[in-house]
């Protein structure tokens, strides 16, 4: 459940648009004052409509316009300009990648509304799976690299999936992912030309996450590169919508647009995109403020206060985050979380509206006439789109009720588990400190505080990211104890995965490396096996329904983890961030989404 915390890049876009990060005292909240509080809010309108409360967008659409330049900033050089190396497979580098190198497949981007995670073909034109265990692809046939030699504007061909499958089977961070010869529970057997412009790929066993999969890992490069023809760590040579200009380390990464793109003629809007490499905040207010900079700059808490001194900003609301913090119980033998009435009630505890008034303070963003939504993980957040079920609406069902803010019921539970006001419930929840973000300490204050309401006592205990919580309580496999008694549980960051039941495969199984169940939820798990092989999106999304709903029943871990849609601050020339909005879990598999944003932004006018 490690979010892309090891990806530099995806946290200073993460911070630019989030409101996730940033400490609450800033914000004039008193996390114990809010206590029994509940903010008690009702169904939240749609994110299409905050959308344009926020952008005042009219109902008539604007025709976009070609040219000009897109300029954000990067926090630092590229570990390597080839997708396969460096760190991750060119962790700081992901959002550059998307620019040059087409994938088979991609997620569709969703227009004034939250993606829903269909995928779309990318540098596939098509395709169809004729038996459960392949997959046949058709490459587009407008599909072209660059006319620098020795490629001279020639078609991608199967030949060039082929040399980078085996490239990325020789990638030891990536190939665990996606193949199966690295991973038997990877879907991906073997990948061979049925010809020049047809590629087959031969699945394990019948599992629908394939293509996401291969949309956010497999980038497709050159085979000339890959022989060693030019230096793929200096150059990119793509058929994405963009070609590499310059890099200049320490200063910028810039990008011109590709005139013979596939997905043209009149895409991309923008003639170039403009990286200057920025770490400083200070540096990017500046930056931001004399337009040089266009959206993707300003810090979260500065959002507010500049949004009412800029005129020509607008505030611009995206997808929900897919985090899903997680309070992740110990099954150590003895420890109070086998008892399901146990973890119930500390669910119960939890008021969820006011935790996320104490860490994001959405009302600030009321007075700017932004209506910002409250997305409860259960255990799945809310950036899974269509695969997200609300637990406040009526199809979730009874186990809803456990995720509600009641405390009287919590301490019946706790009652009837054999825990009084003598002898209460107590624990230990460890948390890496503030290495998943600045506000971590104050959302562990702030649950501390709740469930002392409900007669548990919590002790909040930070450990040392890399040395302790990694290796001994994050993947301990549930089988670990507390600092002060022996009862634990770990507050998790719960990171996405590009597919609804990848998430699931990677934190709720017992042989995931990360898992938050270990052994104690067989049944779960075939539920979840289950469903791999069914390929109908309405019926995939109809499955995931019932794994959230059996999750949060069964309480296979406690949801902890309420949040708020992306922001961001935009000049409002720039159309684009505040329309289109990428299919989020993505971006934990290479930032596979923003190719097909940046292909939509445009300028009204030049600046």
């Amino acid at each position: 459940m490690e979010a892309s915390k090891n990806n530099p890049l995806f946290a200073r876009m993460t911070r630019r648009r989030a409101l996730a990060v940033g400490g609450t005292g800033a914000l004039g909240l008193s996390a114990a004052a809010l206590i029994g509080c509940s903010a008690g809010s009702k169904a939240t309108a749609p994110a299409a409509a905050n959308k344009a409360a926020a952008t005042g967008a009219s109902s008539a659409p604007e025709t976009p316009k070609r040219g000009g330049t897109l300029r954000y900033s990067v926090d630092q050089n590229p570990d390597s300009l080839n997708p396969y190396l460096g760190l991750g497979g060119g962790a700081t580098a992901g959002t550059f990648h998307q620019n040059v190198y087409s994938t088979l497949f991609a997620f569709e981007p969703g227009f004034k509304a939250p993606a829903t995670g269909k995928v779309i073909g990318d540098a596939a034109v098509s395709w169809e799976q004729p038996d459960p265990l392949t997959i046949v692809a058709k490459i587009n046939p407008k599909a072209k690299f660059d006319q620098r030699a020795p490629l001279n504007g020639r078609n991608l061909t199967s030949d060039d999936v082929l040399q980078t499958w085996k490239l990325l089977l020789a990638t030891p961070t990536l190939a665990p992912g996606l193949a199966n010869k690295a991973n038997p529970d990877a879907p991906i057997a073997d990948m061979e030309a049925v010809d020049a412009s047809t590629v087959r790929i031969k699945l394990a066993y019948p599992d629908a996450t394939s293509l996401s999969r291969l949309g956010g890992a497999l980038r497709i490069l050159p085979a000339e590169g890959i022989a060693g023809k030019f230096d793929l760590s200096k150059e990119m040579r793509g058929t994405g919508a963009f070609i590499l200009d310059s890099y200049q380390p320490g200063v910028s990464i810039k990008f011109k647009r590709n005139p013979d793109w596939f997905g043209g003629p009149d895409k991309p809007y923008v003639d170039a995109i403009e990286n200057p490499i920025i770490s400083a905040q200070a540096q990017l207010d500046v930056q931001f403020r004399a337009k040089k900079l266009q959206w993707s700059a300003v810090s979260n808490e500065n959002i507010a206060q500049f949004a009412k001194d800029l005129p020509g900003t607008e505030i611009a609301v995206g997808t929900p985050n897919t985090r899903s913090p997680l309070i992740s119980p110990s099954f150590l033998p003895g420890q109070p979380w086998h008892d399901i009435r146990v973890r119930r009630a500390v669910s119960m505890a939890i008021d969820r509206d006011t935790l996320a008034n104490v860490l994001y303070n959405p009302q600030q963003f009321k007075a700017l006439g932004v209506n910002l939504n409250t997305y409860w993980n259960a255990p799945l957040s809310g950036g899974y789109g269509a695969f997200w079920l609300d637990p406040k609406s009526l199809k979730f069902g009874p186990a809803a009720q456990y995720l509600k803010y009641n405390v009287a019921e919590a301490k019946k539970l706790l009652d009837a588990a054999g825990y009084t006001s003598a002898k209460p419930m107590e624990f230990d929840l460890l948390y890496p400190g503030t290495t998943y973000g600045t506000d971590w300490p104050t959302r562990v204050e702030t649950l501390q505080a709740m469930l002392k309401e409900a007669g548990v006592k919590m002790n909040g205990v930070s450990v040392d990211y890399a040395t302790e919580y990694v290796p001994k309580i994050f993947r301990g496999k549930t089988l670990f104890k507390g600092k002060n008694v022996d009862a634990a549980a770990h507050l998790v960051s719960g990171g996405g995965a590009a597919d609804a039941l990848l998430y699931y495969l990677n934190f709720y199984t017992a042989k995931a490396a990360n898992t938050a169940t270990g052994t104690e939820y067989p049944e779960f798990e075939a539920m979840l096996r289950k469903q791999l092989p069914v390929t109908n999106f309405d019926e995939r999304v109809a499955g995931v329904h019932e794994l959230n709903k059996y999750a949060v029943d069964n309480m296979l871990v406690v949801p902890a983890g309420p949040y708020t849609e992306f922001i961001d601050l935009v000049w409002k020339d720039l159309r684009g961030p505040q329309e289109w909005n990428p299919w989020s879990p993505s971006v934990r598999y290479g930032v596979s989404w923003i190719t097909l944003l940046f292909q939509n932004f445009w300028f009204r006018e030049q600046f």
